[in-house]
């Protein structure tokens, strides 16, 4: 199962990215939320979204910090006050080799993760893609106005003065 921490921190960077797309349009063109979406889809943005690309660069970034990469690192027993180093240490000291090469660290939550989960995360990226595709655009309207309801909460508990430019909550009286 992937950690909560990743799974919040991914969807969260994906919400944001595509809130601010649209809220870029709609200010832009000046046209209702509705149709500042409708232009979202002929962006390039959307594209990289749809083919599941934020999900990729995730996903390589979690293959570049392989922990068996850092088996001959001078960091690995070097005296420090740093947790994260700590943490990092505990791990290259307590895993064999073969779990080393099967444990990814996640810098921004700090949390580690393995290949089955990696695959869980190519799943939910696979799901995403599905969900995008433009064969269905009210269904792809819907799951993007619902990428924007999330950021907005997200937004009223960490930025509660912050305006909301697409005002998706007010509109769907949530």
């Amino acid at each position: 199962m992937i950690p909560i921490k990743i799974k919040e921190h991914l969807e969260n960077y994906i919400h944001q990215e595509v809130y601010v797309q649209i809220a870029v349009i709609k200010g832009k063109e000046k046209v209702s939320t509705k149709a500042a979406i409708n232009s979202y889809f002929n962006s390039n943005h959307f594209r990289d979204l749809s083919e599941g690309r934020p999900y990729d660069h995730f996903i390589d970034g979690l293959n570049d910090k392989c922990l068996f990469k850092l088996t001959d690192s001078p960091m690995k027993d070097k005296e420090t006050n740093d947790e994260v180093i700590k943490e990092l240490q505990k791990k290259l000291k307590e895993l064999s080799n073969d779990q080393l090469k099967n444990t990814f660290w996640e810098i921004e939550t700090g949390e580690f993760v393995n290949n089955d989960q990696i695959k869980e995360l190519e799943q939910e990226r696979d799901q995403m893609i599905k969900s995008l595709d433009l064969k269905n655009i009210d269904n792809v309207h819907k799951v993007l106005i619902n990428f924007c309801k999330k950021y907005e909460e997200l937004c009223i508990v960490k930025y509660p003065d912050a305006p909301l430019p697409l005002e998706v909550l007010k509109s769907t009286g949530s």
